[in-house]
């Protein structure tokens, strides 16, 4: 069931860049090729990722127990790693604007966030305004805090495509166990005036409220559920991480890793940090030690020849050939196909 809808998702998603000019006849071939590339396991992939994850900024407004420290401070997902937080940094737009620029032709979605809070960038705006001029689709992930009046206009109008809501409880209390910070009150209050703008505005923005599930707020799930319906948006439940809260709550990692299976990500899409690190998926962000591709340079990068470039094919290849295993970062990794990991 999940999976069917995450696929209808991806549908409405298509259908609406379709409808606003933002998905043509060569990103559609170029995401045939990235697919056919994965399927065949070859070394290269199609012209360009079709899906490439901005960190913009990684702060964050609600410290997350799994995420960060009460101090907010960034942990290390490396098991091995040095001990320390992972640095904080803001991306230059203009890095970001010339990415765009390169992949246009092929990309289909940018998404301005990888694990801070977008709308803590001031650029989160001239962010999607520049993919909206480049006929990208735009998508992002926030906790509703700052969805505010001025900000919900400002997203709508730069020509957002997908908004992204997640809660973890619908009261309170039970809200606040995952989220240190974070008003789930003013959260509600800010997805009843986003899509009361929409709606007056007349615009095909898709609202979706994200809803990660817990043992301690699977009692608040259905007023969740009814929240979204009665507004008329999409709603998702996803497990949530426990890590933090490891005496209550159980591992939602399975028993059995996909060890076997190549990822996907490695031939659809690419993951830029703040510093302009380019990386195959956004959980490179906070590994410690993790080995970018290249060091992105905004006077003589080109993502094409990063994204089919030497260690790009190395990657494909390793996973084509010999599974996830060799590589520490991608064994203990869960994930099968590109659907939001937050």
């Amino acid at each position: 069931m999940k999976r069917r809808k995450y696929l209808s998702l991806q549908l409405q998603i298509l259908w609406l860049l379709l409808r606003r000019g933002k998905l043509g006849i060569f990103k559609i071939c170029n995401a045939l090729v990235c697919y056919a590339s994965y399927f065949l396991r070859l070394r290269r992939s199609g012209a360009s990722p079709i899906m490439m994850n901005f960190e913009l900024w990684n702060e964050c407004n609600e410290s997350c127990v799994f995420c960060r420290s009460a101090d907010d401070l960034i942990y290390d997902a490396n098991p091995a790693g040095h001990g320390q937080p992972i640095p904080k940094g803001k991306m230059p737009i203009e890095m970001f604007e010339t990415v765009i620029e390169q992949v246009k032709s092929g990309l289909i979605v940018a998404v301005p966030y990888v694990n801070g809070e977008p709308l803590l960038s001031k650029d989160i705006y001239r962010a999607v305004g520049a993919a909206t001029k480049a006929k990208v689709g735009s998508i992002i992930a926030t906790n509703g805090v700052l969805l505010n009046e001025r900000n919900s206009r400002q997203l709508l109008n730069a020509g957002i495509d997908l908004i992204k809501i997640h809660i973890s409880g619908f009261s309170q209390p039970v809200h606040s166990v995952q989220h240190r910070r974070g008003d789930v009150e003013r959260i509600k209050e800010n997805v009843r005036r986003l899509v009361s703008m929409r709606d007056a505005a007349g615009l095909p923005t898709i609202i979706l409220l994200d809803y990660i599930l817990y043992r301690h707020n699977e009692h608040e799930l259905e007023l969740a559920r009814q929240f979204a319906e009665d507004l008329g948006i999409l709603f998702n439940i996803r497990s949530g991480n426990n890590k933090g809260m490891e005496d209550s709550e159980p591992s939602n990692v399975p028993a059995t890793l996909p060890i076997y299976e190549p990822c996907t990500w490695l031939w659809t899409v690419l993951t830029m940090d703040w510093n302009g690190a380019v990386y195959p998926c956004c959980d490179h962000v906070v590994w410690s030690g993790a080995e970018a591709y290249e060091m992105y340079d905004t006077r003589a990068s080109d993502i094409a020849t990063i994204w089919n470039g030497p260690k790009a094919q190395a990657m494909r290849r390793i996973h084509g050939s010999q599974g996830r295993t060799p590589i520490e970062i991608c064994a203990g990794c869960p994930r099968i196909g590109t659907a939001f990991k937050f």
